[in-house]
């Protein structure tokens, strides 16, 4: 499948209507808690399950996707892959994208704080797209309110390859910019071809330096504003 840039028929979305009817039935922020729980994953291979995951987009959807923004290749985004490989992904992020479009910071935040009020095994970190990435400005705004309000009970980070946004806005998370294009977020997260060529001061990602037994949550490197430090992996 082609990269999109966002240039789809959301009546054609599997699930569509059924998500639709949901938020139109959505009174309380309980009501839109229990919507956006089942838009919101816990872990997995590479992240731990004290984070959850929400995607903005799809990686086929994607505004950088093919494009010199990004510096992982198309054909190599495992994002993307997932979506060619399991049906129910694509539709799926592309619900996600809906939801997001349609609810406004507040109520998603609360709704948040909602989900770890129920939730079993506490969460403590929230990781914006891990597919797909920000559109506009309208984005960082957004989640900059969510995660001001998040603050002291839940800290939000994202990767961005979005260079061309201005991030001055984004505040109250923090943004690992994965390009070299522009000098923006807070700091880098990018490839080397070897572990001796991470500049001095930097650090290796600690998934890929314990072999995968440390994984993003455990090690917050990335997601906690008060350490500044960039964050190299080894191309494979």
């Amino acid at each position: 499948m082609e990269p999109t840039q966002g240039d789809y028929d959301l009546s054609e979305v599997d699930g569509i209507d059924t998500l639709r009817q949901r938020m139109a039935d959505a009174e309380t922020v309980r009501d839109w808690s229990f919507i956006l729980s089942d838009y919101i994953s816990f872990g997995n291979n590479k992240i731990s399950d004290n984070t959850g995951i929400f995607n903005m987009n799809s990686a086929t959807d994607c505004p950088n996707a093919d494009t010199e923004n990004c510096q992982v290749p198309w054909s190599d985004c495992y994002a993307h892959k997932a979506e060619n490989i399991y049906k129910k992904t694509l539709p799926y992020r592309r619900r996600q994208e809906y939801l997001w479009e349609c609810l406004d910071a507040e109520t998603f935040a609360k709704a948040i704080l909602k989900i770890k009020e129920r939730k079993r095994n506490a969460f403590d970190y929230i990781r914006f797209s891990e597919a797909g990435d920000f559109r506009h400005k309208g984005d960082i705004i957004k989640v900059d309110r969510i995660a001001e309000i998040l603050s002291g009970e839940i800290e939000v980070y994202t990767y961005s390859a979005s260079d061309y946004l201005d991030w001055s806005e984004a505040e109250h998370f923090k943004v690992m910019q994965s390009n070299e294009r522009d000098n923006y977020g807070d700091n880098l997260f990018s490839a080397v071809p070897e572990k001796d060529d991470i500049p001095e001061g930097a650090a290796q990602c600690a998934y890929e330096a314990s072999d995968g037994k440390v994984k993003c949550g455990d090690c917050t490197l990335c997601i906690d504003q008060r350490i500044d430090r960039d964050v190299y992996i080894t191309l494979h």
